[in-house]
C-alpha cells in the first residue's frame, strides 16, 4: 500500500477539486490520508463529509499542527505503506503521475522526487532549488553548487527515507520545513531529483489567507518565511554562516516582501509588520540555544 497525505487548513472546497480523482483509491493499492488542522465547525463537517463519501482517512486534530506537524500525523495515520507523497491541497496529480513517482522511489530508497510543477494555466511553477549557503537565498535548480531541495506540494519518498529522516520537522510550522528536509537528506547521502517527465498542477496561494492585492502573500507567510529562513541557520549552519546570514536578514525580508509587489505596502499591517516581526523572531532564535525539535 502507498500514502498520499494532503493537509488542509480551511481548503475542504479545494480538496473537494484537487483529489476528485481519488476516489476509492484503496482500490488501486493507495491509502488516502487527510488532515484537517481545526479552523472552524462547519470547515470540519465538510471535510468530514467529504472523506466518509470518498473512502479517505481523516485525521481531526483539536489544534493546527501545521504542514510537518500534519504531515507526521497523516503519514502515522496510514500505517504500513512503501512510500509516501506529500500532496498540498492547491495541488493536482492524476494515479499514473502518483503511480510513477512511487515505483521510482520504491526502486531506490535513497531517492526523493518531486514532478515538474506547473499551474493551471501551463505556466511553469517552483518545482525544487539549490540552498546558497553563502547568503540563505534560494538559486535555480540549474545553478551549480548549493544544496538541492524540492517543493513539499508534490513530494515523493519511499517510507523507509521518511523513518531515516524521523519525517517533516514541525517546529518550522509553516515554511522552510521543505529546505530543511533536502538539508537533511542530502547530509545523509540522499539524492533529490526532479522528474522531468511528470507533472503535477499547482496553484500556489489558494491556501492563504488575508491577502490585500492580487499578488500579495498572507502575513503567515510573510511572518514564517522570514523567522523559519533563520530558524533554519540556526539548526544547521556554522556560527560563521549563521553570522552571515543574519547580516543578509534585513536584504532578504525585503526581497520576500516584494514577492507580493509594491501595491500591498499601502497595508503595512499585512504586509511590513508581519515582514519585520518574522525577522525579529528569527533573529532570536539565531542566538538561542538549540532545543531538540518538538514532537507529538
Amino acid at each position: 500500500m502507498r500514502a498520499l497525505v494532503v493537509v488542509s487548513y480551511g481548503s475542504s472546497a479545494l480538496v473537494a477539486t484537487n483529489l476528485a480523482v481519488w476516489r476509492d483509491a484503496a482500490d488501486s493499492g493507495w491509502h488516502v490520508v487527510v488532515v484537517d488542522n481545526a479552523t472552524t465547525h462547519d470547515e470540519r463537517a465538510r471535510i468530514t463529509e467529504l472523506a466518509a463519501t470518498h473512502g479517505w482517512t481523516l485525521v481531526s486534530p483539536d489544534v493546527n499542527l501545521g504542514f510537518g506537524g500534519g504531515c507526521a500525523a497523516g503519514v502515522a495515520a496510514a500505517g504500513d505503506v512503501t512510500s509516501i507523497l506529500l500532496l498540498n491541497p492547491d495541488a493536482q496529480v492524476d494515479r499514473a503521475t502518483a503511480d510513477a513517482l512511487a515505483d521510482r522511489v520504491e526502486a531506490d530508497p535513497g531517492l526523493m522526487v518531486a514532478p515538474r510543477v506547473h499551474d493551471s494555466a501551463g505556466r511553469p511553477g517552483f518545482s525544487g532549488a539549490r540552498l546558497d549557503v553563502r547568503d540563505g537565498r534560494s538559486r535555480g535548480w540549474s545553478a551549480s553548487g548549493g544544496v538541492p531541495w524540492l517543493t513539499g506540494a508534490c513530494l515523493a519518498m519511499a517510507a523507509d527515507a521518511w523513518h531515516r529522516l524521523d519525517g517533516i520537522m514541525p517546529d518550522y510550522f509553516l515554511y522552510w520545513e521543505d529546505v530543511d528536509l533536502g538539508w537533511r537528506w542530502n547530509a545523509l547521502g540522499g539524492r533529490s531529483e526532479i522528474a522531468e517527465d511528470l507533472r503535477c498542477v499547482h496553484d500556489p496561494g489558494g491556501t492563504q489567507r488575508g491577502a490585500v492585492a492580487s499578488r500579495a502573500k498572507s502575513s503567515t507567510y510573510y511572518y514564517y518565511d522570514t523567522r523559519n529562513r533563520l530558524v533554519f541557520a540556526r539548526r544547521h549552519l556554522a556560527a560563521r554562516d549563521r553570522a552571515r546570514w543574519a547580516l543578509h536578514a534585513p536584504a532578504y525580508a525585503w526581497a520576500c516582501l516584494l514577492r507580493g509587489g509594491r501595491r500591498q505596502l499601502r497595508h503595512p499591517m499585512t504586509s511590513l509588520w508581519p515582514v519585520m516581526r518574522g525577522t525579529c523572531a528569527g533573529l532570536v532564535a539565531l542566538v538561542t540555544p538549540l532545543r531538540p525539535a518538538v514532537r507529538d
